[in-house]
This record gives C-alpha cells, sequence and structure tokens, in this order.
C-alpha cells in the first residue's frame, strides 16, 4: 500500500524558546494543517483522529491520537511524562533565574 502525499509531510522542529514569536505561529499553523490532513485521510481509521492541541503548563504543542465515540485519548506525542519533565525543568530554570 502506498501513501502519497502523506509521507511527505515535514512537521517543523519542536517549538522552543529560541524561536520568534511570528516563527512560532508559522509552525503552528503547519502542524494544524498537517494534523487536519492526516484526518481527512482517515490514515488513522475511521474511529480515530488527531488533534493539535497546546499543553496548559508547558506551552508546548502535543499531538494526541483519540477515540471519535469516547473522546478518549489513545496516545499522544510527546508522551505525558515528558511534559511533566520539561515543567519540572522549567521550574527548576525559573527557580535559579536563567
Amino acid at each position: 500500500m502506498e501513501i502519497g502525499p502523506i509521507n511527505r509531510v515535514i512537521l517543523p522542529s519542536p517549538i522552543n524558546a529560541l524561536a520568534s514569536p511570528q516563527e512560532d505561529v508559522t509552525m503552528v499553523r503547519q502542524i494544524i494543517m498537517a494534523v487536519r490532513g492526516l484526518n481527512k485521510s482517515e490514515l488513522m481509521g475511521q474511529n480515530r483522529s488527531l488533534s493539535f492541541i497546546r499543553d496548559p503548563e508547558t506551552h508546548r504543542p502535543v499531538v494526541q491520537i483519540v477515540d471519535r465515540e469516547t473522546g478518549d485519548v489513545i496516545d499522544q506525542i510527546p508522551a505525558e511524562v515528558v511534559l511533566q519533565m520539561a515543567a519540572e525543568l522549567d521550574k527548576e530554570t525559573k527557580a535559579k533565574g536563567t
């Protein structure tokens, strides 16, 4: 089975503190467009969809695989444990004043 343009979707590098606000907006738009394209293709299956959110604590982008019927998150990138570690690092960095 060959998957056409989906294979060529290039996601931007992770959003980081060094990105300018305009770069940040552009990256977010590209991620949203890629997620919408994947959802239209039903590549994830009929009962699953991708969603794009920002983690409320770290403000990092998160892509989730969601069960359309139940709304349950099946998987996400980055994983919850990674987001928790990032939040802890952010707190430590702010506490040190760097």
